[in-house]
């Protein structure tokens, strides 16, 4: 395994991790993001298969999350209003001036994080980056450090782990938003992708994206236990309210923890292209991409459009702190948090099939 530095200034840094076989993932300080992950393929052309903007500055502002860590919570909190024990905290409504989102305007997608370290070994490489948050800041209580490892091994494995301290009792979340295209093309829609869920619930929300309550997939549009197409599952509910309001998917799914790992399986239409996903958060929340926006300038010479990738977010019950009854853990002073997601990709038109 390698890593390369592809850029490294006081602004950001930007380092490839590189298997032998040219597997690639590089990683941006900026969100501790990752910039592009691919292989090269028969024609010697590097496959970029994760949603990337065409100018590294890009992820200073970050408008998707493109690829970006989520801290210190991932995903909405209703109304801004963080109740933890022996005081409510109000928190920065970033969303339609009602919401927290993902954190708030100052939250760790958009710092440039520090680089901590490098480890090359001959079957694996890790990057480790580490940044800090003060108390207060968007309105979350606690001096706050956070952390995020990438590591890569030969079997195209990453896997993410995130860790979270605070001096004062906190609420942690952490996440990624990568977007995943596997023909690499994102001028087209995901939506002919093949996508799999170990879930039997999922969580229907109201247009603003907040949870209601919890209802059974089956005989619903939300049913992926068996791998189906997005698209096929849309045609067959055209009119359900849930894909209306979302143009298509955002929404979780309380994952069975019974069932083997992965979690979830998404597979590319030709079916040559495959990516595994398995994590200790009780939920994904789906995101077909139905609100990117057209025209938006990508890696490679490509134009965004609606629906050209898909996030999952692994994470705990969306709102968890927001009075739905749902599993609300917070963390407690001087406590670790930690969490991981495990990226397994399996391409059989990699390089050393040519």
């Amino acid at each position: 395994m390698k890593i390369t530095f592809l850029h490294r200034s006081a602004q950001y840094t930007l380092l490839s991790l590189t298997c032998k076989d040219s597997f690639q993932v590089t990683l941006n300080s900026i969100g501790a993001s990752v910039r592009s992950v691919g292989y090269t393929d028969s024609a010697d052309k590097f496959k970029n298969i994760a949603l990337s903007f065409a100018s590294d500055s890009d992820y200073t502002g970050n408008p998707l999350y493109a690829g970006a860590t989520l801290g210190p919570c991932a995903g909405r909190i209703s109304g801004g209003s963080l109740s933890l024990p022996k005081k409510k905290y109000s928190l920065t409504r970033n969303e339609k001036n009602r919401h927290c989102l993902h954190s708030g305007i100052h939250s760790v997608s958009f710092i440039n994080w520090t680089l901590v370290s490098i480890r090359e070994e001959d079957t694996s490489a890790e990057v480790l980056f580490q940044c800090t948050l003060p108390d207060g800041c968007d309105g979350f209580p606690g001096n706050r450090t956070f952390s995020v490892s990438y590591l890569l091994n030969e079997a195209h494995e990453l896997t993410v782990r995130y860790r979270a301290v605070s001096d004062k009792t906190t609420y942690f979340n952490m996440s990624n938003h990568s977007y995943f295209n596997l023909s690499g093309n994102f001028e087209e829609s995901v939506y002919d992708h093949l996508l799999q869920i170990h879930a039997d619930s999922y969580i229907y929300n109201d247009d603003e994206f907040i949870p209601e309550g919890i209802a059974p997939v089956e005989n619903s549009p939300f049913a992926f236990r068996k791998p189906v197409s997005l698209t096929r599952q849309m045609k067959a509910f055209p009119d359900h309210p849930q894909l209306t309001v979302s143009r298509g998917y955002n929404h979780a799914f309380l994952l069975n923890k019974n069932n083997e790992l992965p979690q979830l399986v998404f597979t590319s239409p030709d079916s040559a292209k495959k990516l595994f996903i398995s994590s200790d958060a009780p939920c994904v929340v789906v995101y077909s991409g139905g609100f990117i926006e057209s025209g938006l300038p990508l890696s490679g010479n490509q134009i965004s459009c609606p629906g050209c990738a898909a996030a999952f977010e692994f994470q705990d019950y969306p709102d968890a702190p927001g009075n739905h009854g749902f599993p609300f853990h917070y963390t407690e002073a001087g406590k670790e948090w930690t969490r991981y997601i495990k990226y397994s990709f399996v391409f059989s038109c990699s390089r050393e099939n040519k």
